[in-house]
């Protein structure tokens, strides 16, 4: 039995969304990725977002990053706050 078909790519790997990536724009500055989350009707939170079987994210300002997720900044960050 032979080898029906080779495939090869030309073109770099895409690199995954994950928690903690960053970006700049001009109008929002310095934003970090966070996965995003699901709250009830009373606004707790319940989970997080994973409809259609994939994790879904939000960029969110430095500043206004929550409590819990204070270990994606920077030390500079962090003392800044």
């Amino acid at each position: 039995m032979g080898v029906t078909s080779i495939r090869f790519s030309t073109s770099p790997v895409r690199s995954k969304p994950r928690e903690g990536d960053r970006r700049t724009t001009k109008k929002h500055g310095l934003q970090i990725r966070i996965m995003s989350m699901v709250h009830d009707r009373l606004g707790r939170p319940v989970g997080y977002n994973c409809t259609g079987g994939r994790q879904n994210y939000e960029w969110v300002a430095v500043k206004d990053l929550p409590a819990r997720l204070h270990h994606l900044l920077l030390p500079e960050e962090r003392a800044a706050l």
